[in-house]
């Protein structure tokens, strides 16, 4: 697809990823002749002090939010670039005291060429770990950017899903963004459910995995950033919950093959906890819908957990039936149509759709069990289809609410 075709946001955030990759490449060249010059034990000891820089730059970046809500992108960009070149001075000062001995000896060329390899190793690790973290602030501008990066994009396609699902779980974890309760729900087990071996990789499983999108949000009040999971219900319009976008002022929406997309909230219901986007320019095409599963029957869990990478995963329909379930502030305890699941349901499913194994969508993933492993929540069709057959009449944008911590 031509990205420019998306208008002036997209065309102002090609430049901002030619800037972009001007930047990492000179910070990349830079790091491979400063490796060369200082040598492996220097390297090791910035090798060190960078790590340290930058898992404290990690883990700091959605508390800084909580400080400098107004200020949330600059804060968060000058503290990681402080941290990491506080740990990197340190680091590299005990190096050479290690070092000033080896270069007396023929392993001097030994050392600047491990050196140089060593650094320029680094130097990409910490830009994909900083990239990764910034994606989750929410800011489209920033999102596309990132996301029109060459240099970035071959770093995500070098990285493993398990590494990336890691540090998504990590960030989540630490911005403590938690699902709803559920309860008195029906069907739940004691323990942990046996989940079935669906076959993901279906053909009808796979064409409705290029409908379901990932969402990020940037809420300064709430001091930290959303991230969850939708799909796309009809031309431009994706189907999340309301819980995922309580408190946004700015929203991302992430199709599979899509450059990343500035999305307005134009339904918001915090009751039934249900919510719509008008995404423009959206390729994806909107996913067939079904009625209701019964108890026994298998099922697909989609979305991105922890905002991570894209998931698929195995379900099957444990209870079907009326459960209390509070809105999204965790009040006001009020009956509704809900699948008890046998699933692996964690932040960032929220919104994703429950499908049959024909693809198309029965029900909205909206919560886990705090109790027992493996189980989690779906509005049923009955609370959905209603909102998701008035999705293409919204067009006015709507507030999002107040947050939910």
């Amino acid at each position: 697809m031509n990205p420019d075709t998306a208008g002036g946001p997209l065309n102002a955030a090609s430049f901002g990823s030619i800037a972009l990759d001007v930047v990492l490449l000179v910070v990349v060249v830079g790091a491979l002749i400063q490796g060369y010059s200082r040598g492996l034990f220097r390297i090791v000891g910035g090798i060190a002090g960078m790590i340290a820089g930058g898992v404290a730059a990690f883990f700091s970046l959605p508390l800084i939010a909580t400080w400098l809500p107004e200020w949330r992108v600059l804060a968060s960009i000058a503290a990681a670039v402080l941290l990491i070149s506080i740990g990197y001075t340190v680091g590299i000062a005990l190096g050479n005291l290690i070092r000033r001995p080896l270069h007396k000896t023929p392993l001097k060329l030994v050392d600047k060429l491990v050196g140089a390899l060593a650094n320029t190793s680094v130097a990409l690790l910490v830009i994909s770990v900083l990239a990764f973290s910034a994606q989750a602030l929410g800011a489209p501008m920033v999102s596309q950017a990132m996301a029109s990066s060459t240099v970035l994009r071959t770093l995500d396609s070098l990285m493993p899903a398990p590494v990336e699902s890691f540090l998504a779980q990590v960030r989540t974890t630490v911005m403590n963004d938690g699902l709803p309760r559920v309860l008195d729900a029906v069907g739940v087990p004691t323990t942990s459910p046996d989940l079935p071996a669906v076959q993901l990789d279906s053909p009808a499983l796979t064409t409705a995995a290029a409908s379901v999108v990932r969402i990020t949000g940037n809420a300064p009040s709430c001091g930290t950033g959303r991230v969850g999971s939708g799909f796309v219900v009809s031309e431009d319009r994706v189907v999340t919950n309301a819980h995922v976008l309580a408190g946004v002022t700015e929203l991302v929406v992430e199709a599979p093959n899509e450059m990343p997309r500035p999305g307005r909230i134009v339904y918001f219901d915090p009751v039934d906890d249900l919510a719509v986007i008008d995404v423009s320019g959206l390729d994806a095409p909107a996913l067939p819908m079904a009625t209701a599963l019964s108890p026994g029957s298998e099922a697909a869990v989609m979305g991105y957990p922890f905002g991570g990478p894209f998931t698929a995963g195995s379900a099957s329909v444990l209870a079907h039936g009326t459960t209390l379930v509070p809105d999204i502030y965790g009040a006001t305890p009020a009956p509704r149509q809900v699948y008890t699941l046998a699933a692996n349901v964690q932040q960032g499913n929220s919104g994703g759709p429950l499908l049959t194994t024909d693809g198309a969508v029965v029900g909205v993933i909206f919560a886990k069990s705090d109790v027992t492993e493996n189980v989690g929540y779906a509005l049923t069709m009955e609370e959905v289809l209603p909102v998701i057959a008035q999705a293409p009449s919204f067009s006015a944008q709507v507030q999002s609410g107040a947050c939910t911590r």
